[in-house]
């Protein structure tokens, strides 16, 4: 049996094909874009890790890429922004194949700190974002007191640690300061007490015969040729 085509079924055909074709056609340009935004590279991990808290401020931050990375100048820039809002990147990134690495400054302050990054992927397409950590406060433990520490303070020091200490301070490794005067000051000394000395034995004998004076001119005065006030001795009648 010989089947006829009416001019109905190619009308109908015609849109289909043209349906297909556009639908094939947008499906070609949407894998065509994909292909190169697959192709960019992207950040994998960071140390320290986005939204992490650190107990000390590190020195260096740490990125690593799906990909190896540009290494023109300008093409990699690295900001870390303290909680003051500055940036204490020091020096420039160092890159070594998926992995950029920059050196920051001494920081002892705690608080959020901002890493801002910028560099560009394999393919030429410049990539950017940003994340944040935490740098914990530093706490200043409390010292509990040593209740047997106290007691030996208290006690104070023990007799042998006396004993030598005494006797360590009076050791002398060298002659000491004002040490060539001391034979001087000897011979001062003894002329001091040589004269005082003399002085008071002057003054005692003088006293003395001041003293016997006074007794022989109280003699004379009575009429007593006896010195020493005794009446004179009667003769014995036989």
């Amino acid at each position: 049996m010989k089947r006829t085509r009416t001019p109905w079924s190619r009308r109908t055909a015609s849109p289909v094909i043209a349906g297909l074709t556009a639908l094939l056609a947008a499906s070609g340009l949407l894998l065509a874009s994909a292909v190169p935004a697959a192709a960019h590279d992207n950040l994998i991990s960071s140390t320290p890790e986005s939204g992490s808290t650190v107990g000390i401020s590190p020195a260096e931050v740490s990125l690593a890429f799906s990909g190896e990375l540009l290494t023109a100048t300008s093409a990699v820039v690295i900001e870390v922004t303290s909680p003051d809002g500055r940036n204490i990147a020091e020096g420039e990134p160092v890159v070594d194949g998926t992995t950029v690495t920059q050196a920051l400054e001494p920081e002892t302050s705690a608080g959020v700190f901002t890493v801002l990054w910028r560099v560009v992927s394999s393919d030429g397409h410049p990539i950017s974002d940003q994340y944040t950590y935490t740098v914990e406060a530093a706490t200043i433990p409390t010292s509990t007191p040593n209740p047997m520490a106290t007691t030996e303070q208290a006690a104070g020091p023990s007799p042998t640690a006396t004993i030598a200490g005494t006797a360590g301070s009076d050791v002398h490794t060298g002659p000491s300061g004002g040490g060539e005067f001391l034979p001087v000051m000897a011979v001062i000394g003894g002329v001091v007490v040589f004269g005082g000395a003399l002085v008071v034995v002057l003054m005692v004998g003088r006293e003395r015969r001041r003293r016997d004076r006074a007794a022989a001119a109280a003699a004379g005065a009575t009429g007593n040729p006896n010195e020493t006030g005794q009446a004179p001795e009667r003769p014995i009648d036989t």
